[in-house]
């Protein structure tokens, strides 16, 4: 998983995930070449490339009933398989069974193409964040509601 995050967001937050992991295990999926879905602990993510690991996406319940996407990453040689969409559509199943009504994220304001699948999924730009970013670029806050509460 850390891999992927260096790969596909130049960063490294690794401690970040694994105090998160620690807190909250069930907030991480990973996508592989052999299954569709699995939770795994951390150490799993950063050490085993027999897996196969694809992707993961990263989302808990922030506050009340909303819910936060963190991170949601394909390798690049997996993209345009429909492997971001499953885990988006697996993570806000896993959210909304915890009675979130609504589920914001962060995207960078010059990924089109994650734009175009958050808005495909029914996600709405809220506003921009500015320097949200390590490297200093802006973000655009996106927000949807779930089972169609407003």
């Amino acid at each position: 998983m850390i891999e992927i995050e260096r790969e596909v967001f130049d960063e490294d937050n690794t401690l970040f995930y694994m105090e998160l992991y620690e807190f909250f295990p069930d907030s991480f999926y990973v996508a592989c070449e052999n299954q569709r879905f699995s939770r795994r602990k951390i150490g799993d993510f950063a050490a085993s490339t027999r897996d196969g690991v694809m992707g993961f996406v990263l989302g808990l319940v922030t506050i009340e009933d909303e819910g936060r996407i963190f991170s949601l990453a394909v390798k690049e040689k997996y993209r345009r398989l429909g492997i971001g969409r499953s885990l988006l559509e697996k993570i806000m199943s896993v959210l909304e069974e915890k009675g979130v009504k609504r589920i914001r994220l962060e995207v960078k304001e010059d990924n089109i193409i994650a734009q175009m699948l958050y808005k495909r999924m029914g996600f709405v730009e809220k506003r921009i964040v500015p320097a949200y970013y390590k490297d200093g670029s802006d973000a655009i806050l996106m927000m949807k509601r779930l089972g169609g509460y407003l």
